[in-house]
């Protein structure tokens, strides 16, 4: 029977800037004894919110040496049976590609209770900072999230489901783009389908506008998260856009915004 008293909170911390934190995501974060936080996040902001808890980093990057995620579960456990007050910090939202699963997975085994609390997912924060939205009628109705998966060299979901929506917000890709390019060049996409690449949302964002066709020789401007946004929704004709996003240009010290056309 699962036990009703101190659960485990994991809580989305949104796309990196704290001040994106829901006002119950903070509310329990301040409360909580022990905080396992992810690796896309602005660590030094957040510790502000509660500096008396531990703070354990258990955060992944592609390519980097990373913890193990059984031992992010045996964490919870062996801090829950402590009768700790735990805080599971993720970035974005904790239910997109969080690796939740695999952790609420070791909590039901262990008999212990959970709450999420939904944060901002990345592609949400990005669309925001463009100033625009991921639908329009006629030219929008569907939206998909996927991440690329090229070490899975026999799982071609994500470009089918590319290539069956409106929209694609494609996750963690920064370091394939010429792979996603050209993966979904090769299934007939446009070479001029507009994509927009977003660097570090929400913490002195790197913007640029561009093609599927040019994609795959764009090099990154920083080594912080990548978020791409392919669609219609970004006619690089649509001037009141571009307009748009020069102008916060002009007045911002922070962000960087270019265009590939």
């Amino acid at each position: 029977m699962i036990t009703v008293d101190n659960p485990i909170f994991f809580v989305g911390a949104g796309p990196g800037n704290p001040d994106l934190l829901t006002v119950k995501g903070m509310k329990i974060l301040q409360n909580a004894d022990i905080i396992l936080y992810d690796a896309l996040i602005d660590f030094e902001g957040f510790e502000k919110l509660n500096q008396s808890a531990d703070w354990i980093f258990v955060g992944k990057r592609a390519g980097k040496v990373s913890i193990d995620q059984k031992l992010i579960g045996k964490l919870l456990v062996n801090y829950h049976q402590r009768d700790k007050k735990i805080v599971r910090l993720k970035g974005g939202d904790p239910t997109i590609f969080g690796r939740l699963t695999e952790e609420l997975t070791v909590l039901n085994e262990n008999d212990i209770q959970f709450e999420i609390i939904p944060g901002i997912s990345a592609g949400l924060a990005c669309a925001a900072e463009l100033n625009t939205s991921l639908t329009m009628r006629n030219v929008s109705r569907s939206v998909c999230f996927v991440t690329p998966a090229f070490a899975e060299k026999d799982n071609q979901s994500w470009i089918k489901s590319v290539i069956n929506c409106d929209t694609a917000v494609i996750y963690m890709g920064g370091k394939e783009l010429e792979k996603i390019s050209s993966s979904l060049l090769g299934n007939n996409l446009p070479t001029d389908m507009p994509v927009a690449i977003v660097e570090n949302a929400t913490l002195k964002s790197r913007k640029t506008l561009t093609t599927l066709n040019k994609l795959k020789s764009y090099d990154l401007k920083t080594d912080g998260p990548v978020c791409l946004i392919i669609g219609n929704i970004f006619d690089l004709t649509n001037t009141t856009l571009i307009r748009d996003l020069v102008e916060n240009y002009k007045h911002s010290k922070d962000e960087k915004i270019s265009y590939v056309a």
